[in-house]
């Protein structure tokens, strides 16, 4: 309980339990006002959040505190919230290996004569909602789609705490050629081993590493090596309540024995004959237009909103017949030519959807198959979709959707979700 925030309070409970500094921040007898200035440099027991700046720091000189310190600087103030963080999230031993993905994330190459750019990023979003620290990871390049992936650490009892995160690391740049072409990391960047607040709005902190080329600029690269400790030169990331008692830090993975800690980096841009499109195999072909809302926790929402906020997302539990909310695991924007319109959902002509009896169907089957291994059937005039409400609508017109257009899967729990209120395929 806060500290009254009018008349009399004391070190101890002289003033009353509701009155007490050391009853609310922690410490023991004997007690001084000075050892309760915001310095950070605590002991005896004592704990003070960060975020409540009415309390002197000190400025110590070295000799002495020459900030004032006042019991009326402790009206209102609150201790830190006891609470917990998950025990493990990045932690793991073997393969698959947690978020951010190791051997993926922060691992991008491109060779091009258009502008070729690579880029990582890792940012975080307090989802007090849900009792959860959300953390996305992307990595790109100019040829590619976006694609974000996304997983969590859950807490209890901290439902208004400040957390925070930091991240350590030593990225190397070479082959530069000319200033600027690599952002080591992009400006906004929190530097290392210091921490910044998470946002409860949107993912920040971020941490963000490009490196672009040009024909006056051929080639440009970042990495961080490996390492067998915490201080290693890869990125490694650390989230901690407002006072940094309570910590999880990551990622670190245990293979064959050996633990390795942190992501590796290593991005490369250079200016020659083109390859490919960037990742395997490209961008997705199976996609839904950008306008169609997706069915969230929070009710219909744009695909732009839900990259920002990651809410739970409601899908369909064919074992027990029940929509259910939950995580979003990853999201991929692309832009596509393919569309077609079936009655009120656009979508790519591979993207299956789910009819009757949850019979998977395309317009395209043929292209769903090569592409995905998926054994669709065929969409046709008749059929009838499932809908978000429990009903099932009869398919009335099938048409081409002509020119390009920005398109998005994503990546649930249970591999489907609601798009403008039909329960399509995730495939990603």
């Amino acid at each position: 309980m806060p500290i009254e925030s009018s008349g009399a309070i004391s070190l101890g409970t002289a003033a009353g339990t509701n009155r007490s500094i050391s009853g609310e921040l922690g410490g023991s007898e004997p007690h001084a006002l000075s050892e309760y200035y915001r310095d950070g440099s605590y002991s005896d027991g004592i704990s003070i959040p960060a975020t409540e700046t009415g309390i002197p720091a000190g400025n110590w000189n070295g000799y002495t505190y020459t900030d004032e310190i006042r019991f009326s600087d402790f009206y209102g103030v609150s201790g830190p919230e006891t609470g917990s963080l998950a025990s493990t999230w990045f932690t793991s031993t073997g393969l698959p290996v947690p978020q951010p993905r190791i051997g993926f994330w922060g691992n991008k190459s491109i060779t091009s004569t258009s502008s070729p750019q690579a880029g990582a990023s890792v940012g975080f979003y307090n989802d007090q909602a849900n009792d959860r620290i959300a953390m996305q990871d992307s990595t790109y390049d100019s040829s590619a789609s976006q694609t974000y992936n996304y997983s969590y650490i859950s807490y209890t009892g901290y439902a208004t705490e400040t957390f925070q995160a930091k991240c350590q690391y030593a990225v190397a740049a070479g082959n530069l050629n000319s200033s600027g072409c690599a952002n080591n990391p992009t400006s906004g960047s929190p530097a290392t081993n210091t921490y910044a607040n998470i946002s409860t709005s949107s993912y920040s902190p971020l941490w963000h590493w490009n490196v672009s080329a040009s024909s006056s600029n051929t080639s440009c690269t970042l990495s961080a090596s490996t390492g067998t400790s915490p201080s290693s030169a890869r990125p490694y990331w650390t989230v901690a309540n407002s006072v940094a008692t309570d910590t999880l830090s990551g990622p670190e993975t245990t293979f064959s024995g050996t633990t390795t800690y942190g992501n590796s980096v290593s991005l490369s841009a250079s200016y020659g004959t083109q390859q490919g499109p960037g990742g395997p195999g490209g961008g997705p072909d199976i996609c839904i237009h950008e306008d169609m809302l997706v069915s969230t926790q929070n009710g219909q929402e744009s695909i732009h909103d839900i990259k920002n906020k990651s809410p739970k997302i409601w899908a369909w539990n064919n074992e027990t017949s029940t929509r259910e909310l939950v995580n979003l695991l990853g999201i991929i924007i692309v832009n596509h030519d393919n569309l077609y319109t079936v009655n009120n959902l656009k979508l790519t002509e591979d993207h299956p959807v789910y009819l009757k009896d949850y019979t998977v169907a395309s317009v395209n089957p043929s292209k769903t198959l090569e592409n995905y291994e998926i054994d669709a059937a065929q969409l046709a005039v008749g059929d009838e979709m499932m809908k978000e409400d429990g009903t099932l609508e009869t398919i009335t017109s099938i048409e081409v959707l002509s020119g390009e257009h920005v398109t998005y899967t994503l990546k649930t729990e249970l591999s489907n979700f609601y798009a403008n209120n039909y329960l399509v395929d995730s495939e990603i």
